[in-house]
């Protein structure tokens, strides 16, 4: 399984080296990893035949981005050819949390409920600065809705309102109404 991390963004310099953003906390973790897996597919590189290897030359911030050297990129036009392919690494090479701290992709796809019913899954995650919030895809309608359309519900990722997450069993137990903020 993968992880992606960043995105190659573009070319710096003439000498092959590219530019990327990274999704890591601080930016600059992604040169922790001196080997990416390059895809374009958003599901990443196990279901695309396309996906290439690289090793990491070098890695550093630059300005107010990261720029990275790779092995057997030399000039421009190959860094050229790399923009917009997304960057991988294995799950198993990620650092092992503390208990009770989970990586983002291992609450995508959690089934979220309260103490009376399910809510729905968790389908992305945004960070807000003061928490980060979880975007749930309501798996069922709220009664007396007249569209009756699913919606997404947004939950404050705090220990107050996450009471469990058991990522094995793929659950979340949250004190929370969705019916809060569509009133």
């Amino acid at each position: 399984m993968y992880v992606e991390l960043g995105k190659i963004v573009g070319v710096w310099g003439v000498k092959g080296w590219v530019k990327l953003h990274s999704y890591t906390r601080q930016r600059s973790d992604i040169a922790q990893y001196k080997t990416w897996f390059l895809s374009r597919h958003k599901n990443g590189p196990k279901q695309d035949s396309g996906a290439k290897q690289v090793t990491v030359l070098q890695c550093r911030e630059q300005a107010k981005g990261i720029v990275a050297q790779l092995q057997s990129v030399d000039d421009r036009d190959q860094a050229v050819a790399m923009s917009g392919f997304g960057i991988w690494v294995k799950q198993s090479d990620l650092p092992e949390l503390p208990e009770g701290e989970f990586y983002w992709q291992q609450l995508i796809g959690l089934v979220v409920s309260n103490k009376e019913t399910q809510i729905g899954t968790v389908q992305s995650i945004l960070e807000t600065g003061a928490n980060d919030v979880l975007v749930c895809k309501q798996s069922v309608s709220i009664e007396g809705r007249a569209d009756e359309k699913p919606v997404d519900v947004l939950i404050p990722y705090t220990d107050d309102v996450v009471l469990e997450i058991d990522v094995a069993a793929g659950t979340m137990t949250v004190d929370w109404d969705p019916e809060y903020l569509l009133d």
